[in-house]
C-alpha cells in the first residue's frame, strides 16, 4: 500500500495565535488520498493539543497561544524591534514521531502565509535527513505565489502550485497512480481523525470567492472559480465531525454568507429544525453587503459568537480604490439587521485594515470611531502585500525579492505613520474595553 506523510510547518513570526486554525488544505488531501486506498501519516506542528507537550490554556472557545521560543531575526528583518518567534511543537518532538513511523513513499508540505517559509526549511531538511530517498513535494499557499522562490529551498523536490489535481502529474512521476478532481461539489469531509483532542472543527462551505479585492489572491489560489456544497451535506458534515461532542464549528469560507438562499439559510433551518446546538465561529470577514434581517436572526438563534463583518475602511474614496466591497450605508443595515435579531453592542467585530499604501491616518482614525459608535468591537488588520494581486503592482521591486518583507509587522515599520498607527491600535483596543 502506497505511503503518504502530510506535514503541516511550524511558523516563524513575530507573533501567532491560534484563531480556530487548522491546516484545512491537508486535512482535506487526506480523506482524498484515503479514499484512494492510501495510507496517510500526519503530523501538524501547530497542534495545540498534542500529546506530551506543555499544555497552553483555551479560551471557552477552544482559542489559545501556541508554544513560542524566541530566536534570532533573519537578516533581512533584523531592523524590527520586536522579537521574533518559532511557534508549534518543538523540533525534538516531531522528530521522534517521524522516527516512529514506516518510511513514506511521498511526503507533501503544507503552506500557508508566503512569509512563513523558514518553517518549511526547518521541516524539509530534518524530514531529508530521517528519510533522504523520500521525495518532498510543497504545496499550498506559498508554493503558489511565491513559485521560485520555493523552487531554491533545495531539500524540496517538486513544488505543486493551484489547486488539487495539480499533484496528479506529481503522483504519476513517481509512478503512483492517484487521480485527483478538484471539483470542491465532490471533496469528502476533512480528516480531523489524527488529532486526539479537539476543541473545535473547521471546514468550508464553498471554495474561492467570486470577489477580487485589490489586496486578495483568492481568485488566484483558486483559479478563478467559486463553488459551493450541497447544505444538507454540509449539515451530515458537521454532524459527523462533532461526534465527540466537539460544540465550536468554525467557517473558513472567503464568502460565507454570499448567496445565502442556496447555502446558509438552508443549513441553519436545517440545524434550527433537527434541534442541534453548536457554537458557530467566523474567523474570515463575513461580507456586509449580503446579511438581511432572516440571515441575521438565523445566525443569532444558531448562536454564532462575535460574527466578524469586513468593512476595511469608512472612508468613501477608500473603499472606492477597493473595489466597493462594502458601503457605509450597507455597513449600517448590516448593524441594524444585527441588533433587530438580538445582537448587543459588543457582541459583533468589524475588520478595518491598517497600513495599506497611500492609507491617510486620519482616515483610519475616522473609521475606529465611525465602528465603534455603531457599537461593533474593532479588529485592525495590518496590511501585507501579496503577489500577484493589484496592489502588489504598486510596489517598488526590493519589496517583492524575499517574501519575508510581506510579513503585515515589516510593512508596518516601513510606513511613514508606523509610531501613529501603533497609538491608533492603542486607540482602538481603548474604544473595545467601553462595549
Amino acid at each position: 500500500m502506497t505511503k503518504i506523510l502530510l506535514v503541516n510547518p511550524p511558523v516563524y513570526d513575530f507573533s501567532a495565535y491560534d484563531l480556530w486554525a487548522k491546516p484545512l488544505g491537508l486535512l482535506y488531501l487526506s480523506s482524498i488520498l484515503k479514499q484512494q486506498n492510501i495510507d496517510v501519516q500526519f503530523f501538524d506542528y501547530m497542534d495545540r493539543n498534542y500529546p506530551n507537550i506543555p499544555k497552553q490554556p483555551s479560551n471557552e472557545y477552544g482559542c489559545g497561544h501556541y508554544i513560542q521560543q524566541e530566536i534570532e531575526k533573519p537578516l533581512v528583518i533584523h531592523n524590527i524591534k520586536r522579537k521574533y518567534h518559532r511557534f508549534g511543537i518543538p523540533s525534538y518532538t516531531a522528530e521522534q514521531f517521524f522516527k516512529t513511523i514506516e518510511q513514506p513513499d511521498i511526503i507533501i508540505i503544507g503552506s500557508i502565509m508566503t512569509y512563513w517559509y523558514l518553517g518549511i526549511i526547518e521541516v524539509s531538511e530534518l524530514l531529508k535527513r530521517i528519510f533522504p530517498e523520500t521525495p518532498i513535494i510543497l504545496s499550498g499557499i506559498y508554493a503558489t505565489l511565491c513559485n521560485e522562490h520555493a523552487k531554491t529551498i533545495k531539500s524540496i523536490d517538486n513544488v505543486v502550485t493551484g489547486t488539487f489535481d495539480s499533484f496528479t502529474p506529481v503522483f504519476k512521476k513517481y509512478n503512483i497512480n492517484i487521480e485527483i478532481d478538484s471539483n470542491f461539489e465532490k471533496f469528502p469531509l476533512p480528516d480531523y481523525s489524527f488529532y486526539k483532542n479537539q476543541e473545535y472543527i473547521a471546514l468550508k462551505t464553498s471554495i474561492g470567492c467570486p470577489f477580487k479585492c485589490n489586496y486578495c489572491a483568492q481568485y488566484i489560489l483558486n483559479n478563478n472559480t467559486y463553488t459551493i456544497k450541497n447544505p444538507l451535506v454540509i449539515k451530515d458534515e458537521i454532524y459527523k465531525l462533532t461526534y465527540n461532542n466537539v460544540e465550536n464549528v468554525v467557517f473558513y469560507d472567503d464568502a460565507l454568507i454570499f448567496n445565502s438562499d442556496k447555502l446558509m439559510k438552508i443549513l441553519l433551518k436545517e440545524l434550527q429544525k433537527d434541534n442541534k446546538n453548536f457554537y458557530f465561529h467566523t474567523p474570515n470577514g463575513l461580507h456586509a453587503r449580503f446579511l438581511d434581517q432572516e440571515l441575521a436572526e438565523l445566525m443569532f438563534n444558531a448562536k454564532f459568537i462575535q460574527p466578524r463583518f469586513s468593512l476595511e475602511t469608512s472612508n468613501s474614496q477608500e473603499q472606492k480604490n477597493s473595489n466597493n466591497k462594502v458601503s457605509n450605508s450597507e455597513y449600517e443595515r448590516t448593524i441594524k439587521y444585527l441588533n433587530n435579531a438580538g445582537y448587543n453592542k459588543g457582541e459583533y467585530i468589524t475588520y478595518l485594515l491598517i497600513g495599506m499604501p497611500g492609507q491617510n491616518i486620519e482616515n483610519i482614525k475616522e473609521s475606529i470611531k465611525y465602528v465603534h459608535n455603531l457599537g461593533s468591537k474593532i479588529s485592525l488588520s495590518e496590511y501585507s502585500p501579496i503577489p500577484y494581486t493589484k496592489d502588489w503592482q504598486t510596489l517598488p521591486e526590493e519589496l517583492k525579492q524575499d517574501p519575508l518583507t510581506q510579513n503585515n509587522t515589516y510593512f508596518m515599520t516601513l510606513n511613514k505613520d508606523y509610531d501613529k498607527l501603533i497609538k491608533l491600535k492603542e486607540y482602538a483596543k481603548n474604544l473595545n474595553k467601553q462595549l
